[in-house]
């Protein structure tokens, strides 16, 4: 109990990149640079459209390109990216007192990312938050990336939680859809990459537009 406040779950999910990280300008900007330097001309609001699944899924959606044709950019991304960009990486207002409230109150933590492991962790390293996670699962940990069920509820063993009192909280489609597909009790959106109906639309049951909203669904009040 924080504050006279109870947790309404006993797990809670999170997304990392726009969830928790203030990352999405950062993985924005680094992909807008390593495709546009691998020929394919592509800018900020196309990239929004299709932001969620793994690079190569999107490069798939958005621009019709095979895994082979993939590989290369999603590598010189993830170099570029851990090089350049990864090292401005700080965390949302509002993440450090909510990963502090849900630690005191003895609620376990993972994050679920679309973002390879090594990488996820790398991130959470970077902003000094290894000990608040029990688990990181990243995009090749499980049989399959969000929104696939595989990742949350390998976490969720992991954290010996159950679906029906946990949580996952995300800012796009692939995140609500996870929650969904795993049949989590809630499924938290974040309202600004994609807006609220938008995020209902694929599975959300509450919507927040910032970390500070996400904590007060997550205690009682």
């Amino acid at each position: 109990m924080i504050n006279g406040k109870r947790p309404r779950y006993r797990s809670v999910v999170f997304d990392l990149d726009g969830t928790l990280a203030d990352t999405e300008p950062l993985v924005l900007g680094c992909m807008l640079e390593t495709i546009n330097r691998h020929g394919h001309a592509v800018d900020e609001e196309l990239l929004l459209k299709y932001i969620g699944p793994p690079l190569p899924v999107m490069l798939n959606n958005m621009l019709g390109l095979s895994a082979e044709q993939a590989h290369p950019i999603y590598m010189d991304y993830l170099r570029r990216y851990e090089d350049v960009y990864m090292p401005q990486t700080r965390p949302l207002p509002g993440a450090e007192s909510l990963l502090d409230a849900l630690c005191e109150a003895n609620v376990p933590l993972a994050i679920v990312t679309n973002k390879r492991e090594d990488a996820g962790r790398k991130t959470v390293e970077l902003l000094d938050w290894t000990d608040q996670f029990e688990t990181i699962i990243g995009a090749d940990t499980a049989s399959d990336p969000k929104p696939h069920p595989a990742p949350l509820l390998y976490a969720l063993e992991i954290l010996a939680g159950e679906p029906e009192s946990a949580v996952m909280v995300g800012d796009t489609e692939s995140d609500m859809g996870a929650g969904r597909n795993a049949g989590f009790a809630g499924v938290i959106g974040i309202v600004g990459v994609r807006d609220e109906e938008y995020l209902r639309r694929f599975g959300a049951t509450d919507t927040a537009g910032d970390l500070a909203g996400v904590q007060n669904l997550l205690f009682d009040s």
